[in-house]
């Protein structure tokens, strides 16, 4: 059995796939067998059996899709610092906040992007002035907001 703390988190042991390789003279260096395929497995865990996230597992999520601390705030409508202290453990989410979180992790690992899109979107949205009028207009598809 490995402990295996690189991720981040403190309570990962692997039965399995990994082994230790001479490098160069530099002694045994750990290899583990598609890395990406593990952090995967554990990220899937933490999503659909773990009640509510840890601190370092927040950070875990964020950092396997590649967000900055500001856009997973903007992503979830909360500035960089509260972000900053789910991650130290000095604030919760929200549960909506912390399911949405799970829901751009599992659209993350699928390899789709229209939730994040989407929020991306919505945010552009909220930073623009609202139009006094909205005209639509109807054609041979159906309606649409007219141009």
């Amino acid at each position: 059995m490995l402990k295996y703390e690189d991720c981040g988190l403190k309570n990962i042991w692997l039965a399995s796939g990994f082994r230790y390789e001479d490098v160069d003279g530099l002694g045994p260096c750990l290899e583990i067998y598609d890395i990406d395929g593990l952090h995967r497995t554990i990220g899937r865990h933490l999503v659909d059996y773990k009640r509510r996230l840890t601190g370092v597992e927040i950070r875990f999520l964020r950092v396997e899709m590649g967000m900055s601390q500001k856009r997973l705030g903007d992503c979830l409508g909360v500035d960089e610092q509260s972000a900053s202290l789910w991650e130290r453990g000095k604030r919760r989410p929200t549960i909506a906040a912390e399911r949405m979180l799970r829901l751009m992790y599992l659209e993350h690992i699928h390899g789709t992007t229209r939730v994040t899109e989407l929020i991306a979107q919505w945010n552009e949205t909220d930073r623009q002035k609202d139009e006094a009028r909205q005209v639509f207009e109807e054609t041979e598809v159906g309606w649409r907001l007219a141009a």
